[in-house]
C-alpha cells in the first residue's frame, strides 16, 4: 500500500481527518481506540498488516497482504441510542464507495457483511468509544478481500461461510476508493437521524443477500433457530419467522446464515 498516495488523496479531497498509515498493527480499530482514549479527533487509520484484527463478536477477520484493512473515528450527531439501521446504512455506503472502483456484483448481508455472489467479501464493526446525550464517536472497522486467499478448508469451515474477494480492480484509479467513502461517510456523521434508515429500505432490498422467506438459520448466543427470513423492519431490525412466530432482531450478538453456508 502506498500510503503517502492515500495520504495525498485525502488532502486533495479536503478531508478534515487525520491520516495514519501503519506498516503494521495489532489492528486498525484498536488503534483508534487507543489515540480515542487520548485525544477525540477525526482520523483515518490504515495498514499492510493486522496481526489481531478482529469482526463481530470478537471473531479473528480473515486477511492477507492484499487486504484493505482500514478503521475510521469520527463523531455522530446523534444520541448513541439512536443509530439504528446505521451498520446497514453504512453497508449501503461501502457498496455504493466501491461500484465508482470495481465491477464486482455485491450484496448486504446482515447484520454488517458484504458478500459477492462465491462469498463474503468485507465486513465491518461499529465501536462506540465516547457519548453525551447529544452526540457519540464511533470506530468503524473495515475490511476488504482483494484477491484470492490461500486459506485452509479447515480454516474455512470453522469459520462458517464461504469467502470471495474483489476481482476486477480499476488499478490505476482504486486508490480513490478511500477518500470517496470517507467523505460519504462523514457526510452522513452530519446528517444521520433517529429512523434514517426508513430512507434506505428500498436500496437495502436491491442489495439484499437474502430472499424474502428464504430457508435461513438465526444464531443467538449459544442457540440456532431454523426459519424464514422476512426482511428488514423499517429501523433496520432483522425480522425473523420460526414456527409461525414473527421475531424481531437487533445487531450485536446476532448472525444469520442460509442453509446452504451451513453445508460447507
Amino acid at each position: 500500500m502506498n500510503f503517502s498516495k492515500v495520504e495525498s488523496l485525502f488532502k486533495k479531497s479536503d478531508l478534515n481527518y487525520k491520516f495514519v498509515g501503519l506498516e503494521r498493527v495489532d489492528s486498525t480499530s484498536s488503534y483508534l481506540k487507543r489515540q480515542a482514549k487520548i485525544k477525540l479527533q477525526s482520523m483515518f487509520c490504515i495498514t499492510n498488516a493486522q496481526s489481531d484484527g478482529y469482526g463481530q463478536r470478537q471473531r479473528q477477520w480473515l486477511s492477507n497482504e492484499h487486504s484493505w484493512t482500514f478503521s475510521v473515528l469520527c463523531r455522530f450527531s446523534v444520541p448513541v441510542h439512536e443509530l439504528e439501521g446505521l451498520s446497514q446504512i453504512i453497508g449501503l455506503t461501502l457498496i455504493d464507495s466501491l461500484a465508482n472502483f470495481f465491477n464486482d456484483q455485491l450484496f448486504i448481508k446482515w447484520p454488517n457483511d458484504l458478500y459477492s455472489d462465491y462469498g463474503k467479501m468485507a465486513g465491518l464493526l461499529i465501536e462506540c468509544v465516547a457519548f453525551d446525550q447529544d452526540a457519540c464517536w464511533l470506530v468503524i472497522g473495515v475490511g476488504i478481500n482483494r484477491f484470492s486467499m490461500d486459506i485452509p478448508s479447515v480454516v474455512i469451515k470453522e469459520a462458517g461461510y464461504p469467502i470471495s474477494f474483489l476481482k476486477s480492480p480499476k488499478e490505476e484509479e482504486s486508490m480513490a476508493f478511500f477518500p470517496t467513502f470517507v467523505s460519504k461517510l462523514d457526510e452522513l456523521s452530519h446528517t444521520f437521524v433517529s429512523g434514517h434508515f426508513e430512507k434506505y429500505c428500498e436500496s437495502y432490498q436491491k442489495y439484499d443477500y437474502f430472499d424474502l422467506d428464504q430457508r435461513v438459520i438465526v444464531y443467538d448466543t449459544e442457540q440456532s433457530i431454523s426459519g424464514c427470513y422476512k426482511g428488514l423492519s423499517q429501523r433496520g431490525e432483522l425480522l425473523f419467522e420460526s414456527e409461525g412466530n414473527r421475531v424481531t432482531y437487533r445487531s450485536g450478538e446476532i448472525s444469520i446464515r442460509t442453509i446452504d453456508d451451513i453445508k460447507i
